[in-house]
């Protein structure tokens, strides 16, 4: 009996094997003997017709080599003999070895059969174990993925779960439209892990749809029966894509080429379309339906001729359609990258833009993804993003602060200003009384001119940072004030406003009550810290301890700047957001 033994397809199809023989183990256990004998002989001839078409069509080998177990399992050593004769390849994929040759198989056909053969069987499987059970095996595969993705910190994991599930609540609201690279269905465990993610989202209420194709830029010209085959190809993927849903618990619909989702126009009289509209009906349907929509970028013009689009115009004209708090462009390599092979974490829209593509190391073909983000998010609400990042790293990039890809975010602008004439007082004010849940002293506005340092505002006052210069306290500037509306959070403004405040200031220092909630988020920025009964002061860039004292001692005898007779024990929730 020939057996794959490639390495990447090779142990993905071992895992789908020992499924079924975990199966037939936990039947024989409950005391079902006859019939898992039963079971394990229909799934034993199952596994047989599986072998004979991967022999013959997987997409990258024929394996014409034979593996044995040299430490046979409890398992091989239990069903092996008791099968049919040449099922000595039935292992766990841990203790094996096998000999390989390697030649290439061009069968676009069979390798369809063989990808949607598997994941059929698959489905079966799952459905035969009886529902209790694969729901159950559906929760610990998503808490296996979930540690060994996200981590172990519950605490961030469960606030950003929260998040999405509030902001995505609405019977209207999309969480995600999810746009899938072709290059990643001709990788089986890529796939198969994006489908687990996905799955992921799904069983918690995270409404969320894919759309897939082709790349087809406009400086390329394309022949009719090219067309036509990409066609075929996307149809295909379709299938392939709603069965590895299926067969990670999600179910899924298939929206495939003249379901009426993307109206389009045919681009010179040839089989290559543009999108003019979206009917977003029959993907609200299929959301509302506990379905995840699966699109194909093929439309249909109004003769009823189906053309091909570009994926990354359908992508933006549903996302821009549909409206949804992220939009995920997944592809096999991840986000951007600099010249020391560093992920760059965050993007903010305009701010970042103009030095990020002046950097050396920034290809074109970032460029022509920079540019297609851009254009998107203008069409996206404020509290949208983008994220572009590696299809196995779903749930790094949404559940934990530092993510797994490049977000780009739409954010305001970030205006510095060394005096206050053309700063608008009123607005600033209401700012701070909001975001402080407190009233200043009638004073502090008439004072603060003869000692400011500098102040940034963000465009719309929905961010501030007042820096003053303090005599007594030495030549170290003080953050008097940092504040971020409720508006602002979740944009990422804080960390922006941050890193603009600390590349101009090399040295700092501030203070904050110990009933702050956000001070962890300022224990991370300083790198030195002091606290008594009712302050904390932290700062960064001193180390001398002399200086640093004083500047406590200054610290803990100021004057507040907030009203302070007759009001309870106050910090604002909303002065910061986390991300």
């Amino acid at each position: 009996m020939q057996i794959l033994g490639t390495k990447s397809a090779g142990c993905w199809h071992r895992r789908m094997r020992c499924l079924l023989l975990c199966a037939t183990e936990s039947n024989s256990q409950s005391g079902n003997g006859s019939s898992s004998a039963g079971l394990r002989n229909q799934h034993y001839s199952q596994l047989a017709r599986l072998e004979a078409v991967k022999n013959t069509c997987h997409p990258q080998y024929k394996v014409v080599a034979t593996t044995r177990c040299h430490q046979p399992c409890r398992t091989c050593a239990s069903t092996t003999e008791s099968a049919s004769k040449g099922f000595q390849w039935l292992y766990r994929g841990s203790h094996t070895e096998s000999l390989v040759k390697k030649v290439p198989i061009n069968f676009p056909s069979q390798q369809k059969e063989y990808m949607l053969q598997c994941q059929r069987w698959l489905s079966d499987f799952l459905q035969m174990k009886g529902n209790g059970s694969a729901s159950q095996g559906f929760i610990n595969q998503d808490l296996r993925r979930f540690l060994e993705e996200v981590g172990t910190d519950p605490k961030e994991a469960r606030y950003w779960l929260k998040q999405f599930q509030r902001l995505g609540s609405a019977p209207s609201n999309t969480f995600a439209v999810v746009q899938v690279h072709q290059e990643i269905f001709r990788q089986p465990q890529l796939l198969e892990a994006l489908s687990s993610n996905l799955a992921f989202l799904h069983r918690n209420d995270m409404k969320l749809l894919v759309i897939h194709g082709s790349q087809l830029p406009d400086h390329v010209t394309y022949t009719n029966e090219e067309l036509q085959a990409n066609r075929q190809q996307v149809t295909t993927e379709t299938m392939v894509m709603v069965n590895f849903l299926e067969s990670s618990g999600a179910r899924a619909h298939p929206m495939f080429s003249g379901s009426s989702v993307l109206k389009a126009e045919s681009v010179d009289g040839t089989l290559k379309g543009e999108v003019s509209c979206v009917n977003k009906e029959p993907l609200e349907w299929c959301m509302s339906s506990g379905h995840i929509p699966v699109v194909s970028a093929i439309g249909e013009t109004a003769s009823s001729q189906l053309v091909s689009i570009d994926t990354d115009q359908a992508t933006a004209a549903i996302a821009k359609t549909m409206q949804p708090l992220k939009t995920l462009l997944l592809n096999t390599s991840g986000g951007l990258v600099d010249d020391k092979k560093k992920t760059i974490g965050q993007v903010h829209v305009p701010t970042d833009i103009e030095k990020l593509v002046k950097k050396p190391w920034f290809a074109p073909k970032y460029g022509q993804q920079v540019n297609f983000v851009v254009n998107l998010l203008a069409g996206l609400p404020p509290l949208s993003s983008v994220v572009v990042t590696s299809a196995n790293s779903i749930l790094a990039e949404l559940f934990t602060h530092h993510g797994s890809g490049t977000m780009f975010k739409n954010t305001e602008r970030i205006l510095k200003f060394d005096s206050l004439k053309k700063v608008d007082l009123d607005r600033l004010n209401s700012l701070l009384t909001r975001s402080f849940g407190r009233v200043l002293h009638g004073d502090y506005m008439s004072e603060l001119p003869k000692k400011l340092h500098t102040i940034y505002l963000s465009e719309g006052y929905n961010a501030v940072a007042i820096i003053t210069n303090e005599k007594e306290a030495g030549e170290v500037p003080y953050l008097d004030k940092f504040s971020i509306s409720q508006k602002s959070q979740g944009e990422g403004t804080s960390d922006m406003l941050w890193d603009v405040m600390r590349s101009d200031f090399p040295s700092l220092f501030w203070r904050s009550r110990n009933a702050n909630k956000i001070n962890p988020w300022y224990f991370k920025r300083c790198e030195g810290s002091w606290t008594n009964s009712e302050w904390t002061v932290f700062w960064y860039g001193i180390s001398d301890p002399q200086v640093s004292y004083k500047l406590v001692d200054w610290a803990v005898k100021k004057k507040p700047s907030f009203l302070t007779a007759h009001e309870k024990e106050f910090e604002s929730t909303h002065m910061l957001d986390l991300i």
